[in-house]
């Protein structure tokens, strides 16, 4: 079947266009996505295992189940298959996939035989042309030949001489046209050999827990990176080997309410810098390269920008180190360059105003260029450059999508990234002139961290995996147990209850993009609610009339607040600029809405009327989650980097703060109900949900948690109180790939 065109029911396949349409509207899909469909239609009616499949699809790759599964979720939700009851592609437990439908041609009714005159014109070459087609043939051939062509009479034969000469005439032309592609063909192979590397994972022993942010010495023959243990605080700098089986701590005097990230070698390979939070405050640090090393703080930050990323970058010629922070008072990070001689530093970007900022800089290994992430939301990000030198930025990406952290290639010729542009987090490459950014045949999924050693024969990325769950705990009765609702390893995240209690909105990526689904309460009849294009779709919020799911999305460069009827059906866009609109709440009578926003310069919570008209800002300083009282007297909000929950009176007055939890980082850890606030108390090594009573502004412990959930999103209770759902995550780990390129 190979690029054939074929069809399954009402749709064409097209492989080489990378494309299924149906109904007049085609859609197009990844070329591996593809691939999977073709592989299935080549073995219809037949159970192809999961290995077999991926072995097939992904030869010389190591991947998981789930970049299959993303495949075959993808093309279900082109398809709109029901995985319940399937009409194209049936998951069949424990032994793997299985095409149902027919494969067919794409025209199945042959046009009729051809009688008469028009078999005369097929027998001499020219039949199914239209008159004048044939007539521009004729005359092209007598310029090019100079004499006319013979042609038979009548439908008389050819005297034999002439047609001995014209098949050995056509006989010579097809064996010198054979020759030249299999010329061409051998040719291409030698380039294709020459050209494309080969990539072979080795193994990279490490410590215990959690490890990220790899760093490689310029010899290549050592890493430097952050790992956290599997129970326990803070997290730490190792170095280790290449093949070695022992890492050795950084910094000798580690404390345990000490965290630290971003290592990056010297050039001369003599020293690390690194970022760390302690006792003290902040602090950019260097220490030296052989471990256990009395460390030396030699600048102090205002803010952790991306600290958890590749956030420090030192330059080729060693003098001067790149990080992000802010300016004195204001919102947006740019990217600083610190001169170790004076130790003084300077901004070296200028974002636009109400953006996020400018994070994650990297110097290329030549010393030209520096590269870096713009974003005007969090989720909304593309790659810089700029030269060395200074001037304008160059805008490198025109994605729109998250993007996790940058490296260079050695020949300082592209840059590396990792990005969620193709759906789960990957490794891509864009060249310093622009264009297409192509993906990395290692680092396929849930990839993050890249780092290419000076010789570009090593690579080294973050590998991270997660079973996430949104749970359940029943507030009703003695017996208060987190369980898992629904599980899956697609980040099933922020739960909102309906009004009953008998269904609750979530955001997902399940299709592969993350969008917004329903499920009932029991965690059955899951479906997808939002369908945004591939935008970056979360944050659902279920109006208190039943109807009406409020959710952030970004289609563009900025993100922006859109309401959909609970039955599903188009999306409205309620806000827009050039300014961003997230985390949407409803009003307690269903007809306000406050949300966070930037449109002032600075992060506040504002308020609009349900239809989005008349914005106005609420709250006089920072906030990130808003929830009006079942009253309607007061407003909640928590705060996006400082612990606790605070409220005014919704009609304008003091603030005051109400609780020091739940802790920063997890201010979606809280729902306000009529029969009090539920949060998250993170204060202690283990955490536990404790309920508030506003009136009598007492808590009381509800349950105990084993773990600590994931940050940022979020607790919902129904409005009967009966049931508490929160974002979990288990089985969490994150290691780092090792990579050898052979070139």
């Amino acid at each position: 079947m190979t690029n054939a065109p074929f069809r399954l029911e009402e749709w064409l396949i097209e492989p080489e266009l990378n494309s299924l349409t149906a109904h007049g509207k085609s859609h197009h899909v990844e070329p591996k996505v593809m691939r999977v469909l073709v592989h299935l239609a080549e073995h219809p009616q037949k159970v192809l295992s999961k290995e077999e499949i991926i072995h097939h699809i992904w030869p010389d790759t190591f991947v998981s189940d789930d970049v299959l599964t993303r495949c075959i979720s993808v093309l279900r939700r082109v398809m709109e298959d029901n995985p319940q009851s399937p009409r194209f592609i049936q998951t069949v437990p424990k032994a793997g996939y299985r095409l149902l439908a027919a494969v067919r041609p794409p025209v199945e009714d042959a046009p009729a035989p051809p009688s008469g005159d028009k078999q005369d014109a097929l027998r001499n070459g020219t039949g199914g042309q239209p008159a004048a087609a044939l007539e521009e043939d004729t005359s092209q051939q007598n310029t090019s030949l100079q004499t006319p062509p013979t042609h038979p009479a009548h439908g008389h034969a050819a005297p034999a001489a002439n047609r001995r000469t014209l098949w050995m005439t056509l006989t010579a032309g097809i064996a010198v046209v054979l020759c030249a592609a299999i010329l061409i063909f051998e040719w291409h192979a030698h380039l294709q050999s020459q050209q494309t590397p080969s990539f072979r994972t080795i193994a990279f022993a490490s410590t215990a827990g959690e490890q990220a942010q790899a760093s490689f010495s310029p010899d290549g023959n050592r890493l430097a990176y952050v790992a956290r243990p599997e129970r326990g605080e803070g997290s730490r700098i190792y170095i280790q080997g290449v093949g070695s089986e022992t890492a050795l701590p950084l910094v000798s005097n580690h404390q345990a309410n000490t965290t630290e990230w971003s290592p990056v070698w010297s050039p001369d390979g003599k020293q690390i810098a690194f970022l760390a939070h302690t006792d003290s405050g902040l602090g950019i640090y260097l220490a030296s390269a052989t471990g256990n090393a009395e460390p030396r703080r030699i600048f102090i930050p205002q803010d952790t920008v991306h600290w958890d990323q590749n956030a420090l970058s030192w330059s080729p010629d060693g003098k001067e180190l790149l990080f992000a922070d802010h300016y004195p008072g204001q919102a947006a990070s740019s990217i600083y360059r610190l001169k170790l001689d004076s130790l003084s530093a300077a901004p070296m970007t200028s974002p636009p105003p109400g953006w996020e900022g400018d994070m994650d800089p990297a110097w290329s290994p030549d010393g030209r260029f520096v590269a870096f992430i713009r974003a005007s939301e969090s989720a909304v990000r593309d790659i810089y450059l700029l030269p060395a030198s200074g001037s304008q930025p160059r805008k490198l990406t025109n994605d729109a999508r998250d993007i996790d952290s940058i490296t260079w290639s050695s020949d300082s010729n592209s840059v590396i990234f990792s990005s969620d542009r193709g759906g789960k987090f990957a490794l891509w490459k864009v060249g310093i002139s622009g264009g297409e950014p192509s993906r990395l045949p290692v680092g396929v999924e849930d990839a993050y961290q890249p780092a290419m050693d000076r010789s570009g024969k090593r690579l080294a990325y973050t590998q991270s995996s997660a079973l996430w769950s949104i749970s359940g705990i029943a507030l009703r009765g003695n017996e208060h147990t987190l369980n898992p609702v629904i599980s899956s390893t697609l980040q099933d995240s922020a739960p909102s209850f309906s009004p009953d209690g008998t269904h609750f909105a979530f955001q997902s990526w399940r299709s592969g993009q993350q969008e917004i689904w329903i499920a009932n309460s029991q965690g059955t009849e899951i479906h997808q609610l939002t369908h945004m294009s591939g935008s970056i779709t979360g944050s659902p919020a279920w109006s208190p009339t039943s109807d009406r799911i409020l959710f952030d999305s970004r289609p563009k460069d900025h993100s922006h607040i859109f309401v959909i009827a609970a039955s599903g059906g188009e999306a409205k866009q309620l806000t827009s600029g050039d300014f961003n609109d997230i985390l949407p709440r409803w009003s307690a009578n269903g007809r306000s809405v406050y949300f966070r926003s930037n449109r002032s310069g600075r992060w506040q919570i504002w308020k609009m009327n349900a239809d989005g008209s008349s914005p106005q800002p609420v709250t006089a300083g920072e906030a990130i989650i808003a929830a009006e009282s079942p009253d309607g007297a007061w407003l909640y909000y928590a705060r996006a980097e400082e612990s606790g929950i605070w409220r005014m009176p919704v009609n304008g007055g003091a603030e005051e703060k109400v609780l020091p939890q739940p802790a920063a980082g997890f201010w979606g850890y809280w729902a306000l109900t009529s029969q009090g606030l539920y949060y998250l108390d993170a204060s202690q090594k283990t955490p536990f949900i404790t309920q508030y009573d506003p009136a009598t502004r007492k808590s009381s412990r509800i349950a105990t948690m084993e773990t600590r959930p994931p940050i940022y999103s979020g607790i919902s209770v129904s409005t009967t109180a009966q049931q508490l759902l929160m974002t979990d995550r288990r089985n969490v780990g994150s290691h780092i790939t090792l990579v050898e390129v052979d070139r």
